[in-house]
Formats: structure tokens, C-alpha cells, sequence
């Protein structure tokens, strides 16, 4: 994602998308905008608590509108964990690494997977609307870790 540093303006996108502009939403949304990697709603909710009063309801709310609106998507885990990223012409679609032990995702630059072979001519008659490409491991880190001995696998709760 590497921060849209300001290429975006939350205002804006929430005009375009025909919604109030609430402080809850620009908030939210400006928090998006400025992220280096996609978010959780928690680490959202971190965040908002060190400067803001917002529950938790309001922040799922938010997301859950900003995402049905298609401002941000949303980028499913295999562990029941969402993380959000802003969904614009300045950071288009591309596939992420989510470490399974430290629970961190990384954006990865987009490659050309498909170019113009079969998959686009089998679609042409379809409607894409989502292409999505997550990758899950042991992060570089967590991998050292690991092998020193000094990690464990990830079963049960790890650090976030």
C-alpha cells in the first residue's frame, strides 16, 4: 500500500460515493488513507482510542459502509481476521503476504499473473468485480524466530 500520502482526499471519496460526510467517517477514512499496510478494525480501534472517542460498534459500522460502497476493500484472513485497505486509483489492486504468527500484512507489488491469456477471454461475457490474492506464512522475521527456537507455531493466541 506504501501510503497514499494525501493522493486521496476522504471527503471527497465519501461525496463521490454519496454519503454524509460524518466526523465518524472522515476519521476513519483519513486513517485508511494514511496507512502504510492494510488495517484490522482493531488496530483501528487502537488507534481512534489514543485520539478519539469512537466505539466499536461505529468503527464496524464505517468500515461495513465504506467497503459496500467500494471505497475500501476488504482482505479476508484464514483467521477469521479482516484487514481494510482503501480501494482507489492510487493503490489498485495487487496480492498481500499475511504472516500466520505476528499477524501482520504486507502489501506485495502487483504483477501481471494474468496478461491476456485464456482466464480473460473465458470472462469476457462476466462482470469481474474483485480480483483478490492473499499469500499465508511465516513471515522473515517470525520464520528467524522460529528456527532459533526462540517462536512457536500458531496455534492458539500470538502477539498482534
Amino acid at each position: 500500500m506504501n501510503g497514499n500520502n494525501g493522493q486521496c482526499d476522504a471527503a471527497s471519496s465519501l461525496r463521490r460515493a454519496g454519503l454524509n460526510l460524518t466526523k465518524q467517517r472522515l476519521i476513519v477514512l483519513g486513517m485508511l488513507i494514511d496507512a502504510e499496510r492494510p488495517l484490522t478494525a482493531g488496530h483501528m480501534m487502537e488507534k481512534l482510542n489514543n485520539v478519539q472517542s469512537i466505539n466499536k460498534v461505529t468503527v464496524y459500522r464505517t468500515v461495513t459502509t465504506l467497503k459496500e460502497k467500494g471505497i475500501i476493500r476488504e482482505i479476508p484472513t484464514g483467521d477469521g481476521v479482516n484487514f481494510y485497505e482503501m480501494a482507489c486509483v492510487h493503490n489498485p489492486p495487487h496480492p498481500h503476504f499475511y504472516c500466520r504468527l505476528c499477524k501482520k500484512m504486507t502489501c506485495l507489488e502487483a504483477q501481471d499473473i494474468f496478461g491476456d491469456g485464456d482466464i480473460w477471454k473465458e470472462l469476457a461475457a462476466s462482470r469481474v468485480e474483485t480480483v483478490s490474492i492473499s499469500i499465508t506464512g511465516l513471515c522473515e522475521q517470525c520464520r528467524s524466530r522460529y528456527r532459533s527456537g526462540r517462536g512457536r507455531p500458531a496455534s492458539g493466541k500470538e502477539r498482534t
